[in-house]
């Protein structure tokens, strides 16, 4: 008899013990390390193609500055051609030939920002894998009372 009170206290207490240790687990998981290494691949990779969206907008803005100037020379030779010209065949042929520089330098633009090739496409930040509970260890919401009470008005 007094074995048996003995192993009933022992499993008494060792119940008691482990569900005590599995309530107070962290709640808060911790990342796994293939999460941890995919989040710092995705680091290295951001931060290289911040790099490449750089130089590339660097690079466009150059071909936009050789733009504008193409396009102000085109404008101050025709104002000093307009000047000189006399007849209006004389004003036509100066109005072409800035509308054709223009052009030119339009097309030279065109050619140069799709030599550039499309805008890279930004990295995919990895997704944390969820666990999930045991549906036996989830706690149910009971509902609430709702008040049947009519509000004075």
């Amino acid at each position: 008899m007094r074995t048996k009170g003995l192993a009933l206290l022992i499993l008494a207490t060792s119940l008691l013990f482990s569900s005590s240790f599995s309530a107070n687990a962290d709640v808060t998981p911790t990342p796994s390390p293939d999460y941890q290494m995919l989040m710092d691949q995705y680091k290295i990779d951001m931060n290289q193609y911040r790099i490449v969206v750089e130089e590339r907008d660097q690079a466009r803005g150059l071909i936009n500055r050789i733009f504008m100037d193409a396009v102000d020379m085109a404008n101050r030779d025709a104002r000093a051609g307009m000047k000189i010209a006399k007849t209006p065949s004389a004003k036509a042929d100066v109005i072409a030939k800035q509308k054709n520089a223009i052009k030119a330098a339009s097309d030279a633009r065109d050619v140069a920002i799709s030599a550039l090739g499309a805008l890279p496409t930004p990295p995919v930040k990895p997704v944390r894998q969820v666990e999930m509970a045991p549906l036996s260890k989830m706690k149910t919401q009971k509902p609430s009372p709702s008040s049947t009470r009519k509000s004075k008005n």
